[in-house]
């Protein structure tokens, strides 16, 4: 929705102030907000890539705490439609496609990077925490990851997962009420 798409935009444009690092998006769909976050990357001078990570085949690692999803649901894309959308339409160059299940199959592409901004939407628990996981010790100073479909009713799974690290000290937990929840690194 457009308020989620409003706070994405600016939310790139505030980490243009953290030190050097890319941003990723998890869950890319039909990279209607990763092209959306390339482009303002465009305009605010940010030279670091903007990875987008997805199967193209749908929800992957659906489990016990997320009763409404059995797995493969948007499986409605293709790397086409994004690619198509990303480079033909859009003419936007600073954008790297990694096709498969992050961390397990793509991360090894991106294993030297450090982020500053990573937008997660994958839908379920297990998918979220195994990127966590694996992004947390690469995440910058001030490093902003955002959470799609936070507190949605049949997003129990990710509701979940961001309230256990409410706890944690090493970051600060922002619940939104547009469906987002961020999480700063400090």
């Amino acid at each position: 929705d457009k308020y989620r798409c409003f706070e994405l935009w600016k939310l790139i444009e505030q980490c243009k102030k953290l030190e050097d690092g890319s941003i990723i998006e998890i869950g890319v769909w039909r990279g209607g907000t990763g092209a959306l976050m390339a482009k303002q990357a465009e305009n605010c001078g940010i030279p670091n890539p903007l990875f987008l990570c997805d199967t193209f085949t749908g929800v992957v690692k659906a489990g016990t705490e997320d009763p409404n999803y059995k797995g493969n649901e948007h499986s409605n894309t293709s790397r086409q439609i994004v690619e198509e959308l990303l480079l033909k339409k859009l003419h936007l160059n600073n954008v790297q496609i990694l096709q498969g299940i992050f961390p397990e199959e793509t991360s090894f592409k991106v294993k030297n990077e450090k982020f500053r901004l990573c937008h997660i939407d994958v839908d379920v628990y297990q998918s979220a925490k195994d990127i966590i996981d694996w992004i947390w010790d690469r995440m910058v100073h001030g490093g902003i990851i955002v959470y799609d479909d936070y507190g949605f009713r049949g997003n129990d799974g990710i509701t979940k997962y961001v309230e256990q690290q409410v706890p944690c000290k090493d970051r600060l937990v922002l619940h939104n009420l547009n469906g987002h929840a961020l999480v700063v690194k400090i």
